[in-house]
């Protein structure tokens, strides 16, 4: 947790000196970070000739796990730059009720066998509001996203005898759409962006909603669902999961 608030923080500075140049109306500059509460589903497989495909709850008992993570923004008008960064470690003990062959090595059934899947997410996005009026008290948003998400992950396996591990790295740029609604001078309200991408039998896809209240100037409480599902042949390693839940957070801006 420490890395993601680092993270944010560091993105948040270099947000705020970059904004000291825009002056005009429609300038805010702000953190949010929150806390996850996702189901984990998915499965993986090394390219190694033999090799089986696993899936990471049910042949390997990994488990659910609640996860933090953060964002940095800056909006001038009708853009708004993001960066964002989480951090997913999902761990599994199971004795085997089959044979898994994983990069070349054999676990054999009832192999006690740990294992872990570590993931690396930092999101940069540009959004541009072609429609942002403001009537009154209320006003709403709809707007163009650009996204890239850089993956860095890992899964390894091991018993009392053997590990191995495999990494896969890659960047991956999504298009997609954001809205949003405002009451009482934006005291409440509720936004959404979605995006993705499908490629070669690979895809990204990610959603968030939430809806926001703003008990005292410059903080906004938040609640929230995030869906994300991947699947990425990279680097040896195909990959399939979806994570998908509730979560709640804060956001403070000015």
């Amino acid at each position: 947790m420490r890395r993601i608030f680092q993270v944010v923080t560091v993105a948040a500075g270099f947000l705020l000196m970059a904004g000291s140049a825009f002056a005009a109306s429609g300038f805010e500059v702000g953190v949010r970070g929150a806390y996850w509460f996702p189901k984990l589903t998915g499965s993986a497989q090394t390219n190694a000739i033999g090799d089986t495909r696993f899936d990471f709850k049910e042949t390997l008992g990994v488990m659910d796990e609640n996860i933090p993570f953060g964002e940095a923004f800056l909006r001038f008008g009708n853009t708004t730059i993001r960066v964002g960064y989480a951090q997913l470690d999902f761990d599994g003990n199971k004795e085997l009720t089959q044979t898994v062959v994983f990069n070349g090595t054999t676990y054999s059934v009832n192999d006690n066998v740990i294992s872990s899947l570590d993931l690396k997410m930092i999101d940069g996005e540009v959004q541009y509001d072609f429609l942002r009026p403001d009537v009154g008290v209320a006003g709403f948003n709809l707007g163009l996203l650009l996204k890239v998400k850089y993956v860095d992950g890992k899964v390894e396996l091991r018993n009392s005898t053997t590990t191995e591990m495999k990494d896969f790295k890659a960047p991956i740029p999504m298009i997609g759409a954001a809205a949003g609604v405002g009451f009482l001078k934006d005291m409440v309200r509720v936004d959404a962006r979605a995006a993705g991408i499908a490629y070669s039998g690979n895809h990204l896809f990610e959603a968030d909603a939430y809806a926001s209240f703003a008990p005292l100037p410059f903080v906004r409480i938040q609640g929230g669902y995030r869906y994300i599902d991947l699947k990425i042949d990279k680097d040896g390693t195909l990959a399939s999961f979806k994570l998908d839940g509730p979560y709640v957070g804060a956001q403070l801006s000015f």
